[in-house]
């Protein structure tokens, strides 16, 4: 099977090293030149990940000889990145199955992943991946569990059997794409909002109170967009959640802690990739199209885009 990754970020490297014992031919994607001679050269990219991919793992800056060369093209691509690249993708895209490993929006579309593509590809042969799972993490090789969702059942068994029979990797599924779209967007906002409250120096107690009051937020606004609430109990739900709520590793989490110490962000978010930005302005966008209302996403869009006082975070928990 040849295995075509758009991507060669950290997350898109990890990916990689997940499979590259197995008896797949991968092939990687770049657009930028330096990291191509660096990976084809070396097999690294050290500027975004220290590891050495293994030696029969192929790169080129070319989406018509990727799409061409591949059975499955897995999207590992910052969403800010994903409209050019899917605009110069159509032209070679054959109905190969797609597999989304990027969190967030489309930007200006109110469109989740799955639905841009569907509509840009026509396609259904679409499928999500996610989980609590940290490039540095996933390259250890210890245990970590994944989610795989699709609407497609024949799209849904053929990802799983890529990602079965590796023995640190769990595996759980949903036919709930949406959902676990919904999962991987809405919890790095609500890490933004644990970053602040942390950086307020607000107690642990009152930060649990958050984490189990945005939960069910979380929840609520799955089943208004049409997901299913079960989807927040899986490893992309509620086990990505957790690490990404929790942890100063969650560049979302940093975000939002240097905004509660009222240092400068600004820098940060010019060198930085943060994904609950792009993806608060997206959602916050979305529920408004469709009259919902989310209390804590209103919240966080006044303390990020509008430089609202962040205590009004603390009042919305103690109501």
């Amino acid at each position: 099977m040849n295995i075509g990754i758009i991507g060669t970020g950290a997350y898109a490297i990890a990916l990689a090293s997940i499979l590259e014992n197995k008896n797949l031919n991968i092939l990687m994607w770049t657009k930028l030149n330096n990291e191509f001679q660096e990976l084809s050269n070396n097999h690294t990219n050290l500027s975004v990940l220290n590891y050495k991919l293994n030696e029969k793992i192929k790169f080129t800056n070319s989406l018509e000889e990727l799409s061409n060369k591949s059975n499955v093209l897995i999207l590992a691509i910052p969403t800010k990145f994903v409209k050019d690249t899917m605009n110069e993708l159509k032209t070679y895209y054959h109905n190969q199955e797609i597999l989304i490993a990027s969190k967030g929006m489309i930007e200006n579309t109110n469109l989740l992943m799955d639905e841009y593509l569907s509509n840009i590809l026509n396609t259904n042969k679409i499928s999500c991946l996610s989980g609590p799972s940290f490039a540095n993490d996933v390259i250890k090789k210890e245990p970590i569990g994944l989610t795989i969702a699709s609407k497609n059942n024949n799209s849904l068994q053929y990802i799983k059997n890529i990602f079965s029979n590796i023995e640190y990797i769990t595996l759980d599924d949903t036919k709930d794409i949406i959902g676990l779209e919904l999962c991987g967007i809405l919890k790095n906002i609500i890490a933004i909002g644990a970053g602040i409250l942390n950086g307020m120096n607000i107690n642990s107690s009152t930060i649990a109170k958050y984490l189990k009051d945005t939960s069910l937020e979380i929840e609520k606004i799955i089943v208004q967009l049409n997901g299913f609430k079960d989807t927040f109990s899986t490893y992309g739900g509620f086990g990505d959640f957790i690490l990404t709520t929790t942890n100063n590793k969650s560049r979302n989490y940093t975000f939002g802690q240097l905004i509660g110490e009222n240092k400068d962000y600004k820098n940060y978010m010019k060198t930085t990739t943060i994904e609950g930005l792009e993806n608060l302005n997206g959602i916050y966008n979305l529920l408004n199209s469709k009259n919902i209302n989310s209390k804590i996403i209103d919240i966080l869009y006044q303390i990020v885009y509008l430089s609202k006082d962040k205590n009004i975070l603390i009042n919305y928990l103690k109501n």
